[in-house]
């Protein structure tokens, strides 16, 4: 870790210049990128696919030199290993058979987890293989409320209403089959962990739907236990937070779920942010991915609102949320100048 300055930052120690990396940066913006998906069968087939997702990781390091890379894979892959027909369809996004009710998923489906979600360990170690040592390796998975939510809905959703009304509805229920995801998602960030990740990175991207009263239950207490299941088994990878979208909720979130490091969306206010949460307590963003399509003055005076706001505290510039197909490859470059020359 002597010279990695990501991983200083994100166990919190402030450094003099600012790392920064980017959601999604492996993905269709880049044209080597979609070079190489326009080869593969399938989505779910190229996440499986080692060598060449251990290569499309790659390549946003080799063109922008970003501080961290984060393994090429999804926070469905969880779901797809417990044989919920997970595909993609082009112009819809994410299909899955629904669950009718919620329960305990089958534990034979979690043992075997580790066999099916293999291939996402070897892109790991193969990435490691070609990693300098100053730039981090960020494994990941989905937090287990936005999971519940696609097995619940069978795809995406305006407002979860199945899923929140299960809430309400099936207390005892929901309560299994968090206890099976929890058990899923640590075994896959295990799995990571093991091959070699740095860090492990749980998305909540749905964390804004559920509302105040129930997120200790379904956000803040599954993370917790997530975390302490990857202590116990012997894992000590900083893991980074990301429960998107839910505003104030943040300093509980922080105080009780035992991550390390919180991603922020851009909806939330960082000067707020920072008055907020513990001191020298790490965060991780939040430009909006929108700015990114001009590029322009306003984008310039957001970076160093953003940057200013974190002076005195550790900070990993990044976006709210994962950058957007259209965006021109040198609106990038003009960003990470930026940032770079700020913190100089």
């Amino acid at each position: 870790m002597a010279d990695n300055l990501f991983l200083k930052t994100i166990n919190g120690h402030k450094q003099s210049s600012t790392p920064i990396w980017m959601m999604r940066q492996a993905g269709r913006y880049l044209a080597e990128y979609r070079g190489v998906r326009a080869t593969q069968k399938d989505f779910i087939s190229f996440c499986l696919n080692p060598e060449q997702a251990s290569a499309v990781t790659l390549q946003p390091i080799a063109r922008y030199g970003f501080d961290a890379a984060i393994i090429f894979s999804d926070i469905l892959m969880v779901p797809w290993a417990l044989d919920r027909n997970v595909r993609f369809q082009p112009n819809v996004g994410p299909l899955l058979d629904p669950l009718d009710i919620p329960g305990s998923l089958d534990q034979k489906l979690i043992d075997d987890l580790p066999k099916k979600l293999a291939p996402v360990a070897e892109a790991i170690r193969l990435t490691q293989a070609h990693l300098s040592p100053d730039t981090a390796l960020i494994g990941f998975a989905g937090a287990p409320w936005t999971i519940m939510t696609y097995m619940a809905e069978g795809g995406s959703s305006r407002d979860f209403a199945k899923t929140r009304g299960w809430a309400w509805q099936y207390r005892k229920e929901i309560d299994a089959l968090l206890e099976s995801l929890i058990e899923s998602t640590i075994c896959f960030l295990t799995l990571q962990a093991e091959a070699g990740a740095d860090v492990l990175m749980l998305f909540d991207s749905w964390a804004s739907a559920v509302p105040a009263a129930q997120r200790r239950w379904l956000v803040i207490d599954p993370a917790r236990k997530i975390v302490e299941g990857l202590r116990k088994n012997g894992h000590k990878q900083p893991v980074i937070g990301f429960p998107k979208g839910i505003g104030e909720g943040l300093i509980s979130y922080v105080e009780q779920s035992a991550v390390n490091a919180v991603g922020l969306d851009h909806g939330v206010d960082p000067v707020w942010v920072d008055r907020n949460l513990p001191k020298n307590f790490p965060v991780q963003g939040n430009l909006d991915p929108l700015s990114l399509l001009q590029a322009g003055p306003e984008m310039v005076k957001d970076i160093d609102h953003i940057l200013e706001a974190f002076t005195s505290r550790p900070h990993i510039f990044n976006l709210g949320h994962g950058i957007t197909p259209p965006t021109p490859i040198e609106n990038v470059q003009l960003m990470l100048d930026h940032v770079r020359q700020h913190k100089r």
